[in-house]
């Protein structure tokens, strides 16, 4: 009885409430209002393969005015989203010719560069030119047979959990290396300076013996508290660490197969945020009246100045074991570590500088600074100020990336390492 008495003085109460005078209403984006625009081609070249596109960032802002902390009237500049706009009135050029969409790319080699630029009603972009590059041709398929050496913890060991406790399947291999050839192929990317590789990975079908695998490109290595060559009493309480598997793959000739036919692959029980080694190229032969490749200091004339005693380091390559169990909206991505193998840096730092020894990567800044850079999804901040959508593999993991793509730069150096180091030797041609 109370509530019902309590709903009725509470109807009393709304219908003696004056409606408000103010009119609320949603502001509708118009082209007469636009008062300026920001327009980037998302990248200054563009290979001339039909492939590659150009992904064009367009940013309009409209002029409204605002009370100043004297109660004057000034005019600023507020952002609008010209995606509200009519498709019709979003308008870009390329050499003065309207082309649809937010993308563009091209067969025509003849040109040497093109000029772009985007409108709304009057108000127009800067123009922006572009370089156009000839298409590559970068050589025969190449062949890496590769094995994953799959360090998995015993089920004798004190740490082990049955419940919780999951093995890296073959499949989850076979799916990882599946998806890095499809990027060191260039199915999936449209970079506009992207570019196929060339090179296949492929699971080992045969042991170093030479014998028949049951499992393609799969040795499982069993691992346990011996490994951390301590007492039995100190190592249970011991967390395990990197230099407990380095130190057993380097003393065990069975984990370290023939270097000049298998990429050895350890699968790290480890996450991202640890450091599981260095596995860039770090040693180079240069040809007589040829250049050394930059960012390698290590020149030696032959592989028999290479130290064997660390192989792990040398000729193997570590992968973060959780890397294989990803979100499972995300695919299993290992061609970064493959592309980091071969030599390549990273394109973004959190420095004052990025250096990744290639002219043709969008290179962009990462650090406290510049985190304007970063957060607004694929979209970034190039070096060169101007803004991008970010897809190369050598990202930085810890932001949006399509990360389904390598420049005609890097595979180019990529397949030169391939050629040069000693250490990377491992590759066939069938």
């Amino acid at each position: 009885m109370k509530r019902i008495l309590y709903i009725l003085a509470l109807l009393i109460g709304l219908q003696g409430c004056e409606k408000e005078g103010f009119d609320y209403a949603i502001y509708q984006p118009q082209a007469e209002d636009v008062s300026s625009l920001y327009f980037s081609t998302g990248s200054p070249t563009l290979i001339a393969d039909g492939k590659a596109s150009l992904q064009f960032v367009l940013e309009t802002y409209r002029t409204i005015q605002i009370k100043d902390a004297a109660g004057q009237l000034k005019d600023t500049s507020m952002f609008m989203d010209y995606r509200a706009l009519p498709e019709s009135a979003v308008q870009i050029y390329v050499d003065e010719q309207r082309i649809s969409g937010m993308e563009y790319s091209t067969t025509d080699v003849s040109k040497t560069s093109i000029s772009c630029y985007a409108q709304i009603g009057n108000i127009k972009s800067e123009v922006k030119e572009v370089a156009i590059r000839q298409p590559k041709d970068v050589g025969a398929k190449r062949y890496v047979d590769v094995v994953f050496h799959v360090l998995e913890l015993s089920p004798t060991d004190q740490l082990y959990d049955p419940l919780t406790y999951q093995e890296v399947t073959p499949k989850q291999l076979n799916d990882a290396v599946s998806y890095a050839n499809t990027i060191f192929s260039n199915k999936v990317g449209k970079d506009p300076n992207g570019g196929s590789a060339n090179i296949e990975f492929r699971l080992a079908t045969k042991n170093v013996s030479g014998a028949t695998l049951a499992i393609p490109g799969y040795n499982k290595i069993i691992y346990d508290m011996t490994w951390k060559n301590s007492s039995a009493a100190t190592a249970a309480t011991l967390p395990y660490n990197l230099t407990h598997f380095t130190n057993r793959i380097n003393a065990t000739v069975a984990y370290q197969w023939d270097k000049s036919r298998f990429l050895n692959i350890y699968v790290i029980p480890s996450s991202p945020n640890n450091s599981i080694g260095e596995h860039r190229a770090a040693y180079q032969i240069v040809p007589v009246g040829q250049t050394a490749i930059a960012g390698i200091d290590k020149i030696v004339t032959s592989e028999t100045e290479v130290p064997t005693t660390d192989f792990y380091t040398n000729y193997g390559l570590g992968i973060h074991r959780s890397v294989f169990f990803p979100d499972p909206s995300r695919k299993i991505e290992i061609a970064s570590y493959f592309a980091r193998y071969y030599g390549l840096y990273s394109t973004n730092s959190t420095g004052t500088s990025v250096n990744d020894y290639v002219t043709d990567t969008r290179k962009y800044l990462t650090g406290t600074t510049q985190t304007a850079n970063v957060i607004g999804g694929l979209l970034k901040v190039g070096i060169d100020g101007e803004k991008f959508l970010a897809n190369n593999a050598m990202d930085d993991i810890r932001y949006a990336s399509l990360r389904n793509s390598l420049t005609q730069g890097q595979v180019d150096r990529i397949r030169l390492v391939m050629e040069r180091s000693p250490v990377r030797k491992a590759w066939s041609l069938q």
